[in-house]
């Protein structure tokens, strides 16, 4: 909220025209007004000190409608800059007592604005929350580091205009990108929100994977279509040209976040990524997507991982909570980090298990996931997170990925990698690189020695394809 000695500061350079980062054009309110049809939306759009002068414009005319003497007070001193003496002498009173008078005016003003600035913040909250999703989540865990990470990029003025979060199905990037673009929402740091799903996917606590029918893939021009409906730029009769132009107007004035969720889906997502570039600055792109855009330029790549022990039972207890699921909440440590050591910390996989659990026991719902007879159940996240990207890979992959399976929590080295592979060094270089891309293989070690590893569900769904081969 804004204080008196930053109304006094506005209003002392109210003609000025000084283009400082004034904390009144920082206003939702003065959002709010440069979408009016009036007086105050043609100053507002003029920049920052205009954006300044539209804020105080608006505060004054409700201060006149309240305390008539104060408005005229202030306009004699700031607006037509008449001095202390001549002001004091035309009211007839003091020079103390009009600094007096003065401050109680400004305090009014202040109050005044921030009123509105209270209500113009929650009308425009509840509009950008509005073009969210319900969360999937209650309260999300082991994310300490993805958010620190993310949201110093997102905030950062200067750079990281595109900001992609990748990984494996599963991993929960949808709902970090919604608790993201959830707290930034409660800021000032955007003045638009949209939020655009490529295509909705999901599993069922029954291992059952869902996938929404009858929409179609999400092109550049229906990316433009659903961007100028949430932003409200264009009726029936736009043409695309038409909607082009005005979308890229809107986002080079003003600071928009556009999340685009699921990015592998998009038709040619590839040459999408040129076209985002050209809308980028001072607006921002966040992505979630299976394949890392890590031969992108220009793109700050965020690699999503799974959580770690201590997270995954601290999800595996507070979903049992939310759900009532008695038993399993008040599990011991032991019992709980079986699922673990079976399916790591992918939060899907661990949903997954929770909701079988509610039939079947512990030792039946994992030997479920080790067997090589395959399930409903357990093929249904596999079919989800792998079996697509499997069949796309040739055999060379196939076999670099296989020979991954050996590698344990440590990692093989590329020379160790290509001893076991049996392939050329430069066959398992390239091979390697796509299967990063791809989010099937995570790099572990440091700058100086790297190494490669596989998730624990990869090394099961890797461990099946074997038998069944």
């Amino acid at each position: 909220m804004i204080n008196t000695d930053e109304v006094l500061t506005a209003l002392r350079l109210w003609h000025g025209g000084e283009s400082v980062d004034w904390p009144l054009a920082n206003l939702r309110l003065g959002l709010a007004l440069s979408q009016t049809e009036d007086i105050y939306s043609t100053l507002a759009d003029a920049g920052t000190a205009a954006n300044n002068r539209a804020v105080l414009s608006f505060g004054l005319e409700q201060l006149r409608n309240a305390a008539p003497e104060a408005e005229e007070l202030l306009r004699e001193r700031f607006e037509h800059r008449r001095d202390v003496l001549t002001v004091a002498n035309r009211l007839n009173i003091s020079e103390s007592t009009l600094y007096y008078r003065q401050r109680q005016a400004i305090s009014h003003l202040t109050e005044i604005l921030n009123q509105q600035e209270t209500l113009a913040s929650s009308e425009w909250r509840s509009k950008m929350t509005a073009r969210l999703s319900i969360p999937s989540y209650e309260t999300l865990v082991g994310i300490h580091e993805p958010e620190q990470i993310l949201t110093q990029a997102l905030f950062d003025e200067n750079e990281h205009f595109i900001i992609s979060v990748d990984g494996i199905g599963g991993l929960g990037k949808t709902a970090l990108a919604d608790y993201l673009t959830r707290q930034i929402i409660k800021s000032t740091r955007f003045d638009e929100i949209a939020w655009v799903t490529a295509k909705h996917t999901h599993l069922s606590m029954l291992g059952r994977l869902q996938i929404e029918s009858g929409r179609p893939a999400l092109t550049l021009p229906l990316l433009i279509e659903r961007l100028s409906m949430q932003f409200s730029l264009a009726g029936e009769d736009t043409t695309h040209v038409q909607r082009q132009r005005m979308l890229y107007r809107f986002m080079k004035d003003r600071r928009c976040l556009v999340v685009l969720d699921n990015l592998e889906t998009v038709a040619d997502y590839q040459n999408l990524i040129p076209e985002l570039k050209k809308w980028q600055n001072p607006s921002k792109f966040l992505l979630t997507s299976r394949i890392r855009l890590l031969s992108e330029p220009g793109i700050f790549s965020y690699s999503h991982k799974e959580l770690d022990e201590e997270s995954a039972l601290q999800l595996v207890r507070q979903e049992a909570r939310r759900g009532g699921f008695k038993d399993l909440s008040t599990a011991s440590d032991k019992e709980i980090s079986q699922i673990y050591q079976i399916v790591g910390g992918n939060p899907l996989a661990l949903k997954l298990i929770i909701g079988q659990l509610r039939f079947y026991s512990l030792s039946s719902v994992l030997n479920r996931y080790t067997s090589n007879k395959p399930t409903e159940a357990s093929e249904g996240i596999f079919d989800y997170i792998f079996r697509e990207i499997w069949e796309s890979l040739d055999n060379n992959s196939k076999t670099v990925l296989i020979s991954l399976t050996q590698a344990g929590e440590t990692g093989f080295t590329l020379e160790h990698l290509v001893a076991v592979s049996g392939l050329s060094e430069a066959v398992v270089y390239n091979c390697l690189t796509n299967l990063v891309i791809s989010s099937l293989v995570d790099i572990a070690g440091t700058l100086l020695e790297r190494k490669y590893k596989l998730h624990r569900l990869t090394e099961i769904f890797l461990l099946r394809m074997i038998e069944g081969e």
